[in-house]
């Protein structure tokens, strides 16, 4: 950061925390005579009416933009990205909690809190049971899976060093997976070269909505490539597993890796295993962090590694469905119709359709 980008930066902080202490005493006219503990539960529990006051300070002191609470919602959706992230910052200094002010961006149930949630782990077992129970509920042959630290990432917000972020939090497995993925998707596409096509229902109105219709076209292998993409997939699956029961032999870490999302700060913290989860407090999450962070050198050397596993097991694979599988037999799969709102349908052809590992 320049010396200007800095001064610059510290403008816009000195603005942030006026609008938010604004906004605050806006939602709460005692907000500065609660306590500590008081103000942090105000935060964490605010409300949608105080929170569209808030929102509509914030637009007026940071965008000089006068809105109604009635009408503050659809106004804070039109906001330009670019000045979205100030908006956002501020926003957090009215919801986070603890030292960083960090705020989940995840349902956690009706009357839940992050306050209800002590540790990372008390959250993430939490999400496990309640996959687990959604998977009985809507699939009979469900057998039930361990638990894993951060199978799902979770999508964060919080202050580093006095600067506002957006992070994700996921285990090393998961991480690495979500990393091969990418790599292994690019493979099969050399492997059997395709690309996606409007197939003859595509874009077609239905029940208030457009059809969403893309086929593969492999040049004649689209059954290879679907038997491929399914053994993937499974891989993928078992993968996960393997490297979380090998993880979990490990001592605790927390590993850092940054992306580069143009002018906003995103950081992403990889967890080893659960009894780092149980070792770090929401409230306090860059302090616990601290004497686990590890270099991120050693999440390198095992993507590599994983990489070029995945890689020889795909064109294993291939090899053996080019030597043995029979196209001829068709695997029997429900099928769905899919309707979008123009402007979805619109969106997703910009696209990539491959799925992720989970």
């Amino acid at each position: 950061m320049t010396d200007t980008d800095y001064k610059l930066a510290s403008i816009d902080r000195k603005e942030i925390l006026a609008a938010a202490r604004k906004a605050l005493i806006a939602a709460n006219a005692q907000y500065y005579a609660l306590t500590a503990q008081e103000q942090e539960r105000f935060r964490a529990t605010v409300g949608r009416e105080a929170r569209q006051k808030i929102q509509c300070v914030l637009l007026d002191s940071l965008l000089d933009i006068k809105c109604s609470t009635e009408e503050v919602d659809a106004i804070w959706d039109d906001i330009p990205l670019a000045e979205l992230n100030r908006l956002n910052w501020a926003s957090l200094l009215t919801t986070g909690i603890g030292e960083d002010y960090i705020y989940l961006n995840e349902g956690m149930g009706k009357g839940k809190t992050l306050l209800d949630f002590p540790t990372l782990y008390d959250y993430d077992y939490a999400d496990y049971l309640f996959q687990e129970k959604a998977n009985n509920r809507d699939f009979p042959d469900y057998k039930g899976a361990d638990y894993y630290a951060y199978k799902h990432q979770s999508w964060v917000r919080l202050l580093i060093q006095e600067r506002f972020y957006y992070a994700s939090f996921l285990s090393l497995a998961t991480h690495v997976l979500g990393e091969i993925d990418s790599v292994g998707n690019e493979t099969i596409r050399q492997l059997i070269p395709h690309d996606y096509v409007n197939g003859e229902n595509h874009g077609k109105k239905e029940d208030g909505g457009f059809l969403w219709d893309m086929k593969i076209d492999a040049a004649g292998q689209e059954a290879q490539l679907d038997e491929l993409k399914s053994r993937w997939y499974s891989y993928q699956q078992e993968r996960w597993f393997a490297l979380s029961e090998k993880n979990n032999h490990l001592s605790p870490a927390v590993y850092i890796h940054d992306k580069d999302w143009g002018d906003d700060f995103q950081r992403r913290f990889i967890f080893t295993n659960e009894a780092t989860l149980k070792q770090i407090r929401w409230r306090y999450f860059l302090s616990d962090c601290e004497p686990m962070m590890a270099e991120y050198s050693v999440v390198e050397k095992l993507l590599a590694e994983e990489i070029d596993r995945a890689n020889n097991w795909l064109v294993e694979n291939h090899q053996d469905i080019k030597n043995n599988f029979d196209p001829t037999v068709i695997k029997l799969r429900k099928k769905r119709k899919i309707i979008m709102s123009a402007s979805a349908l619109e969106d997703l052809g910009e696209i990539d359709t491959d799925d992720g590992p989970f």
